[in-house]
């Protein structure tokens, strides 16, 4: 016990097993193990997930060095999703996931959270490159025009983090920039409630407090503004999450960037149960062994 290669290949599962877990419960709109949606299937989830856990991996491993930029990371797993024929669907989660995969060699989550809030704002140009590289094979269309003059596609040589702070009124960006702060709701209401009911309720809670990005972005701001508040409703009255189950299901609302901040969140609660009993003791024997640790 206590190699680098074994540390990063737990982190690596628990990030990309995160995402399985979060498709497994029922969640109003989304995709889950008993329902496709029309532009996501449990199936594109897994499948992207069992992709990304090599990367997730190869950033556990760089982190200890330095080693930049972060983004190829994205890059390479787009590319061999392409080449294995995968849709892949997790691209808020992977985005969200990058900053705490590379900063994950540490003694406990909260130490991997404030190295994640540093990496986030060390995101450089070369990031930039990587991510637009990312988002032109994807082709996603909904990704136009941020604010006045600034679109995803044509990002240029900006930091990724000034690209952030441009899109920051996205709810997965907002997520990063402010500490994963909505992700760790929904990780405090997993420790609270449980594995199902924390993940529903957590879902709920973030959608109540910050309009979805994804439909924002491709529905507009009146419609993501109305989930909000009909999410606040039914987190106040249970019985009208099924209501807005059916309203987003029959209008193609996927709240599909509160969902890769629930995969996150699953990621976070899973982390600190992991750091918890093992952490100390990896990285102790890792600052005694080969791969030394500052």
């Amino acid at each position: 016990m206590g190699t680098l290669e074994e540390f990063c290949n737990s982190i690596s599962f628990i990030l990309s097993s995160s995402t399985v877990e979060e498709a497994f419960y029922d969640k109003p709109g989304n995709a889950s193990r008993r329902r496709d949606i029309k532009s996501v299937s449990f199936k594109d989830l897994v499948l992207s997930a069992l992709v990304s856990k090599e990367y997730y991996k190869e950033l556990c491993r760089r982190g200890l060095r330095k080693e930049k930029p972060l983004f190829d990371s994205l890059f390479k797993a787009v590319l061999k999703s392409t080449e294995l024929g995968i849709n892949f669907a997790i691209l808020g989660t992977f985005i969200q996931m990058i900053p705490i995969a590379y900063s994950s060699i540490s003694r406990s989550l909260d130490d991997t959270l404030k190295k994640a809030s540093v990496t986030i704002r060390s995101l450089d140009e070369n990031d930039s490159i990587y991510f637009s590289k990312s988002l032109q094979i994807l082709g996603l269309s909904y990704l136009g025009e941020i604010d006045s003059g600034f679109d995803y596609r044509t990002i240029g040589k900006l930091p990724l983090y000034e690209v952030l702070l441009h899109s920051s009124s996205d709810s997965a960006v907002k997520n990063m920039l402010e500490d994963y702060k909505y992700s760790r709701l929904v990780a405090d209401k997993i420790e609270k409630l449980g594995m199902e009911k924390g993940v529903l309720e957590g879902f709920l809670s973030v959608l109540c407090q910050v309009p979805d990005g994804l439909i924002w972005r491709k529905h507009g701001g009146r419609t993501a503004i109305t989930v909000s508040k009909m999410s606040c409703e039914a987190l106040e009255n249970p019985k009208l999450i099924n209501e807005l189950d059916k309203f987003l299901l029959k209008n193609g609302y996927n709240p599909g960037s509160t969902a890769d901040i629930v995969a996150v969140g699953i990621a976070l609660f899973k982390l600190g149960e992991w750091y918890d009993k093992n952490g100390v003791n990896y990285f102790n024997s890792m600052q005694r062994g080969c791969d030394r640790v500052p």
